[in-house]
């Protein structure tokens, strides 16, 4: 992959990172699995899946289900290592700031953590999440941490 490849690249995965959060924040998460490839899989270091668009949409629709929630997530100092033409290794932080209800909200951080993520290119040229493993790093001092029911440990 050229310098100039790289780039483009980063910029692609840069707006993947975007959409994500834009799709949750704005009421229409359950089509975050779009941004996923057919078997790619949704994590937390501590075990918990769901692999496959199917099992990620129904995370989040569970997570609907429980009612309104405000969120921003915030997703910076992105890293990439290309593996190859149509794979890459990215990690980035997530601030998210989240809490139930219709805001104006306490603007206080719901959740810091890191994201390890293989973005893979498809044939249609775009760059989707194989895989999505987050690490929490900080978390409210009540310990209330998420709002997204993954699948059970593996």
């Amino acid at each position: 992959m050229s310098r100039h490849e790289q780039l483009l690249a980063r910029l692609e995965i840069d707006a993947l990172n975007a959409e994500f959060a834009y799709r949750i924040d704005r009421g229409e998460p359950e089509t975050v699995v779009d941004l996923f490839t057919a078997n790619g899989f949704y994590a937390r270091s501590t075990g918990e899946k769901s692999v496959g668009r199917e099992a990620i949409r129904a995370a989040y629709r569970q997570r609907a289900a429980a009612g309104k929630r405000t969120a921003r997530h915030i997703f910076t100092n992105l890293r990439l290592t290309h593996e190859s033409d149509s794979r890459i290794q990215g990690q980035c932080i997530l601030t998210l700031f989240a809490q139930d209800g219709e805001p104006p909200l306490v603007a206080e951080p719901f959740l810091v953590a890191d994201y390890d993520d293989i973005y893979e290119r498809e044939a249609d040229g775009c760059w989707r999440y194989a895989q999505r493993v987050v690490t929490w790093r900080f978390v409210q001092r009540d310990g209330k941490v998420s709002p997204l029911a993954l699948g059970s440990p593996s």
